[in-house]
């Protein structure tokens, strides 16, 4: 499950909410750029999507993923 964390200001009190995306929102989050994308013409590689999916499930980091997605725009 991935979390997003928003912090809130109200009254001079801070307060941070977490919200909690279940699999089924960034899969459905995704579809929706993915559709975007199409679109105005642009269409995901296998890989592409499947680099876009992984980091969304949070199994890679930040940088891993700019790494991958480099390596991706270098070969392809």
């Amino acid at each position: 499950m991935h979390m997003h964390v928003v912090s809130l200001r109200s009254n001079r009190k801070r307060v941070i909410v977490l919200k909690r995306y279940s699999q089924q929102k960034l899969r459905r989050a995704l579809l929706n750029a993915k559709a975007s994308l199409e679109i105005e013409g642009l269409f995901l590689t296998p890989q592409e999507d499947r680099l876009l999916l992984d980091r969304a499930e949070g199994k890679m980091t930040y940088s891993e993923f700019l790494a991958r997605a480099k390596e991706i725009a270098k070969n392809g």
